[in-house]
């Protein structure tokens, strides 16, 4: 009885490690994404995420790109539908809300989604780490596809309307 408690222990041990070391390149990567500096005088911190969401349209599409790969990570770490469904909507709306001039890059300021996902990223490991059942959502995938047409389709449409007509 010993001996399946010691072999079960190793194996929890390295599944957390895993699971540490995997949130702590998250959370390095979000940092940089959204915090990393602080403006000077205040308790305003941003990232690369809003310096790209500067450049129109495209700034905002390399963002939510990088951004994709906090909730690929989340797949990858078993993250069900509903994680992942919430994860997308945060970045969703970063998006949508920064491709507007101005207000979009100081939405982007404050939203941080990148942070936001990592926390909530954190919690769901810390449940996860708790005794319970484990399993690998295909939706969740299928979801994140699913985000990455849309987005596709929304800058086609933006794509539209700032190309003059006739041109095509």
């Amino acid at each position: 009885m010993e001996s399946m408690e010691t072999s079960a222990t190793p194996s929890a041990a390295a599944e957390r490690e895993r699971y540490e070391q995997s949130l702590r390149r998250l959370d390095t990567f979000a940092r940089r994404l959204d915090s990393q500096f602080r403006i000077p005088g205040t308790n305003i911190r941003f990232g690369l995420d809003p310096i790209l969401g500067l450049v129109p349209g495209l700034g905002d599409l390399i963002g939510l790109v990088l951004s994709l790969y906090v909730v690929i990570e989340a797949i990858r770490l078993g993250a069900g539908a509903g994680l992942v469904t919430r994860m997308l909507g945060n970045l969703l709306l970063e998006f949508v809300i920064g491709l507007v001039p101005v207000l979009g890059d100081a939405f982007d300021l404050m939203w941080k989604a990148n942070d936001r996902n990592a926390r909530l990223l954190r919690n769901h490991i810390s449940r996860k780490l708790e005794p319970g059942k484990r399993r690998r959502s295909w939706l969740s995938y299928l979801l994140v596809g699913g985000f990455c047409l849309l987005a596709l389709w929304l800058l086609v449409l933006l794509g539209q309307q700032w190309v003059p007509q006739g041109t095509l």
